[in-house]
């Protein structure tokens, strides 16, 4: 495990260890083997929501008769049946109206315990645990949507070409008239208008992930070179550059930045809330919140920051080569670049067919 953990990830590793105190055993083991194999800990808190479903779901059943989750026994585990974990997947989509995509990751987390419980761990005769994978039986369902569809699906919520600099423009300008008649409304916007223009121009300027926003540091950004210094997900640093328009909001930020947010001593992350009177850092939630709240406005529909995300890198693509856009994302497989690739050729199809109209 990199010693060098997001904030998020930080809060996420103390979620972990506290579930634990109520879960089976095994499941302290499945999480050291994760960590050995560099699963961050964000990442390991979702198998362990999917795992918390799945032992309810058997002690509601009665397929297992334990009066607390800790005391389910690895037994109950080896001798289910097929057809009870596909009623299993088959009741999450009925009852939770779970999307296919959804039920996927579910059975993914599942198969993954699965694999660890009967190859990677040993009892006192050098076996593993147990042999039979029930889990390797569950078929993964297809997902009906196709590369196209789903990069033109994409293409219709995002912010391009100059809507982009007009939205950041907006939050400087446009949404204070709409809340003129709010006076808490109008108090917060006054304080926090710098920090939002800023938050809003450099997610749509550079395409970072909003945990990776949450956690910049004042000494990660240097405006006159226009780069960041960024973790990424597994804790990977990388450098990030972003576009020049978001430079001034930035600067606009930093100056009042220490006097709005009461910042005393040295604080060193870069985008604050105040609590208390005093400076606290801004959660991932909070940015969030801020970019849909200015986006409801802007055009009467909730974009979150990952759409930010996805404008971004619709602009990026129409001017730069697909490995250009996996090192500036932070993507380690062509998978998720190609459908900002394909949005494009999907745009430019569009562009042709609108000749024959």
């Amino acid at each position: 495990m990199a010693e060098r953990l997001t904030r998020q990830q930080r809060q996420h590793k103390e979620k972990v260890e506290e579930k634990l105190t109520y879960l089976p055993s095994f499941i302290d083991e499945y999480k050291d083997d994760m960590y050995t194999g560099n699963t961050s800990p964000s990442t390991l808190l979702g198998y362990i929501h999917d795992f918390e479903t799945f032992f309810r779901w058997l002690m509601r059943e009665g397929i297992v008769e334990v009066d607390h989750m800790k005391d389910i026994p690895l037994s109950a585990l080896e001798r289910l049946r097929l057809v009870e974990a596909n009623t299993f997947f088959t009741r999450l989509s009925i009852e939770r109206e779970l999307q296919e995509e959804s039920i996927n990751r579910k059975k993914s987390s599942l198969k993954s315990l699965y694999k660890f419980l009967t190859t990677r761990t040993e009892d006192e005769d050098g076996e593993c645990y147990f042999h039979r994978n029930v889990m390797a039986k569950v078929k993964m369902a297809k997902t009906s949507e196709t590369l196209s569809s789903r990069a033109e699906r994409i293409s219709n919520k995002v912010l391009t070409g100059k809507d982009i600099e007009a939205f950041v423009r907006f939050v400087g300008e446009g949404y204070e008239e709409m809340v003129q008649d709010q006076k808490q409304c109008l108090a917060y916007y006054k304080r926090d208008k710098e920090r939002d223009q800023a938050i809003i121009a450099l997610l749509l300027a550079s395409g970072l992930r909003v945990s990776e926003l949450a956690n910049l540091r004042v000494s990660s950004i240097n405006l006159k070179q226009r780069k960041l210094s960024v973790l990424r997900k597994g804790s990977k640093e990388s450098v990030v550059f972003f576009r020049s328009f978001a430079v001034p909001y930035l600067q606009a930020y930093l100056d009042v930045r220490e006097e709005k947010y009461k910042v005393q001593g040295k604080e060193p992350y870069l985008f604050l809330s105040v609590y208390r009177g005093t400076a606290n850092l801004m959660s991932v939630r909070a940015i969030q919140h801020t970019v849909m709240k200015y986006t409801k406005a802007y055009r009467d529909e909730q974009l979150s920051p990952h759409k930010m995300r996805h404008s971004f890198a619709t602009e990026f693509a129409k001017r730069n080569t697909m490995y250009d856009l996996m090192r500036q994302l932070g993507h380690t497989s062509t998978d998720t670049s190609t459908l900002y690739m394909n949005a494009q050729e999907q745009e430019a199809q569009n562009a042709i067919d609108r000749m024959d109209d």
